[in-house]
């Protein structure tokens, strides 16, 4: 009898541990004392995921809450008892179907499918798929190849972009591809150098899921003060129009988001450009919640709200000429500092150099002049570079012949670096320069960035000399990015974005998606370098300081007036 009873349990056991290891998620009562964070952390799992998997709980539960958490003893790669898969992150439906030995148009099918596109966390139905067990794929995979896999909205124009190779190459690396650009396709798109791997190249990878977030977006709409001379702005009479395109473009962003699957809640007060109404924000609204905070607007108020809730990210959309002295621990500064122009123009100057002739534009300030002696110092390092000539007005112009005599027409090569920003001087080398017979010259013009001093130039002549200068935006009227913000948007308010619109949507596209893939936007903020519409976010944590946006494209004029991005 005795044998018996013990046979019983140990058939109950096994029956118990069996249907345990069937169901993927198990219920767990909250404790006293715990939060999601240490409960994810007791599980071996991100916060994020927690959050994910419970949607309408808070990060503070309160005790004897009862939610969800992974079964540790369920057996990966076969669908639960009633034929259901959880997506996890990176998976697609190509990887799904291959994992039960379905086809994805199967799938589709019982699910009611009508994309490709599956949000992480979302439950799916998978056919005839009780008691399957994972099919494994063999797949010979050169070791040596860097390989990239097709998410949505994956073109076969941003995907050579991105990887700096033809159409041709592509497609003679991936025969595959005559059938169509597919979800979930393991494109070849080159070979490792140097036994490089492909997460050296940081490239941000961009995926939607449902975890839960809050974000507070602070604008100043009912003005009381009108300090402005900090910001880069032409403030005159266009502020409202400024911050009303600003906010409508991250709704364009929150709208997108949410349809792709992203479980988002924005909330917009108004600032009024007041500290004081700043300070009554930060003192009374419920910021327990927020997983970050988009704006204000100025430097100056973002640095009085990073002050007041060190615990919250802040976001700074717009650039301050005073931003470089702020950097609060928890002050994300979107726009790059000035000197990061400089820098990528001279990296750039310093690595292609051909034996050509330099010539650099100035003009007569001290500030200018700072620059040109920098400037020769750094390239006075290279091995190849001789003489420098430097021209400056005279009599407050540059006159074409003094041009004419510096070019070189023997060698024919020159290279002409415009340092000044007045008016005067940058028209006078721009007018001159992109006049001049080619025939025997070449001629090419360089400058840190391309501001208000060239609003009253030719572009036919700055393409004429294949002008290269550095900048924190980048129109790109040819990519996906572009064209879908401006469908969304001319269907939405029925004018085309300008580029604030276009800002507040890479700001709040772009802050959302690392704070839905990171356990907090710090750790989001690490992910790599993306690209939207306008901007590029390439972002780095100083040390006890701000994380600030080192993404700087390189711009070159084409001979169709075509601006390019140089790699």
């Amino acid at each position: 009898m005795k044998k018996f009873g013990v046979l019983v349990f140990m058939v109950l056991f096994v029956v118990f541990n069996s249907f345990s290891q069937q169901k993927k998620y198990i219920s767990y009562t909250v404790k006293a004392g715990e939060t999601m964070k240490s409960i994810a952390k007791d599980n071996n799992m991100n916060q994020k995921d927690l959050l994910r998997l419970n949607p309408d709980v808070a990060k503070k539960p309160k005790a004897n809450t009862v939610i969800i958490i992974p079964n540790r003893a369920f057996v990966e790669g076969v669908a639960d008892s009633e034929g259901l898969h959880t997506v996890q992150r990176k998976e697609t439906l190509f990887s799904i179907a291959q994992k039960y030995g379905v086809t994805v148009e199967a799938i589709k099918k019982v699910n009611n499918l009508t994309g490709d596109y599956l949000s992480t966390g979302r439950i799916i139905r998978i056919p005839d798929a009780s008691g399957v067990e994972e099919m494994v794929v063999e797949e010979e995979i050169d070791p040596n190849a860097i390989m990239h896999l097709v998410v949505k909205d994956d073109t076969v124009y941003n995907i050579t972009k991105k990887y700096s190779i033809t159409e041709e190459e592509l497609y003679g690396m991936n025969p595959a591809l005559e059938e169509g650009l597919k979800l979930g396709m393991n494109l070849k798109v080159g070979e490792k150098e140097d036994e490089r791997e492909l997460e050296e190249l940081n490239l941000f990878v961009d995926e939607v899921t449902n975890k839960p977030l809050n974000v507070l977006l602070m604008l100043p709409y009912k003005l009381k003060s009108f300090d402005f001379e900090d910001e880069e702005f032409e403030w005159d009479n266009r502020l409202l129009n400024i911050v009303t395109d600003f906010h409508s473009g991250t709704l364009i962003a929150v709208d997108s988001l949410r349809a792709q699957g992203m479980n988002v809640s924005l909330d917009v007060v108004d600032t009024e450009n007041s500290a004081g109404k700043v300070s009554t924000i930060a003192n009374s609204y419920d910021f327990d919640e927020v997983d970050a905070i988009v704006g204000p607007l100025f430097m100056n108020k973002a640095k009085q709200v990073s002050k007041t809730l060190n615990d919250v990210p802040v976001i700074a959309p717009i650039y301050s000429k005073s931003q470089a002295s702020v950097s609060d621990n928890n002050l994300i500064k979107v726009a790059p500092n000035k000197e990061l122009l400089e820098a990528k123009i001279e990296e750039h100057l310093v690595d292609t150099y051909t034996n050509e002739k330099v010539i650099i534009v100035g003009d007569n300030s001290s500030a200018t002049a700072i620059r040109i002696n920098r400037l020769k110092e750094l390239l006075s390092t290279h091995d190849s570079i001789g003489e420098i000539t430097v021209i400056k007005p005279i009599g407050g112009y540059i006159a074409k012949d003094r041009f004419i005599e510096v070019i070189d027409t023997i060698q024919k090569k020159n290279w002409v670096i415009l340092l000044s920003e007045d008016n005067i001087v940058t028209n006078d080398a721009v007018n001159n320069l992109g006049t001049l017979p080619l025939e025997n010259r070449e001629i090419q013009m360089f400058a840190p960035q391309k501001g208000n001093n060239y609003k009253d130039v030719m572009n036919e002549h700055l393409a004429r000399l294949n002008f290269t200068y550095a900048s924190t935006e980048f129109n790109n009227v040819t990519s996906s990015a572009y064209a879908n913000f401006q469908g969304m948007y001319r269907k939405k308010y029925h004018v085309r974005p300008s580029d604030y619109a276009k800002r507040g949507f890479d700001v709040m596209y772009d802050t959302l998606l690392r704070l839905s893939i990171g356990e907090d936007f710090n750790e989001g903020a690490t992910l790599g370098v993306s690209e939207r519409v306008l901007t590029k976010f390439d972002y780095k944590k100083r040390l006890f300081g701000s994380t600030e946006n080192k993404g700087i494209y390189l711009l070159q004029y084409q001979s169709d007036l075509s601006l390019i991005e140089l790699n």
